[in-house]
């Protein structure tokens, strides 16, 4: 059986109430008669990934304040790549969110929004380690939902690895066990 799980959208505010929760997330897995897997989640404190919502669109405000970084630049070669217009306030088209508040689903003067900085890499190496301890003790696999995100290392396996997140060999000072007790 599959789950999505995702903290972004969690009415958490604290560090241990998102380890908590990932343990009230997977507990029930035991209680059902097929293997539990954990399809997708993330490692995404808010919703403030740009385009979570949909293509200029946004479902839900974010808690924190959003991180605005410089759009990534086109990848592809100058012949088929295509930009953002970097000198518009605004890009459009806009989704239904349009006036609604959710400034973190449009790109604006180039600027990206992605997961806000509320939580540190410590606190973000704690969080990788409770939802991979949930995880290992309470469900039969789980896939990170991106291998690599050019823009969010939250929404990273491949970003969050490499920053210590998930590294289960490297605790974190603040260590997942003295949240847990």
């Amino acid at each position: 059986m599959d789950t999505h799980q995702y903290q972004a959208w969690w009415s958490r505010s604290n560090l241990s109430q998102y380890c908590y929760g990932y343990y009230d997330m997977v507990g029930e897995a035991a209680n059902i008669k097929y293997p539990v897997w954990v399809g997708e989640w993330s490692l995404a404190t808010d919703v403030c990934a740009l385009w979570l919502g949909g293509f200029n669109d946004a479902n839900n405000a974010p808690q924190f304040d959003c991180e605005y970084v410089s759009c990534p630049e086109p990848y592809l070669p100058a012949d088929t790549a295509v930009d953002v217009d970097r000198t518009v306030e605004l890009n459009g088209p806009f989704g239904t969110a349009m006036g609604d508040g959710f400034d973190q689903a449009f790109i604006r003067n180039g600027m990206c929004a992605r997961d806000s900085t509320y939580f540190n890499d410590d606190d973000m190496k704690t969080l990788g380690g409770c939802a991979l301890r949930a995880f290992d003790d309470m469900v039969a696999g789980h896939f990170l939902w991106t291998f690599r995100n050019e823009l969010e290392d939250k929404w990273s396996y491949f970003n969050a690895f490499d920053k210590g997140w998930l590294n289960v060999n490297n605790p974190p000072p603040n260590a997942t066990e003295s949240i847990l007790q």
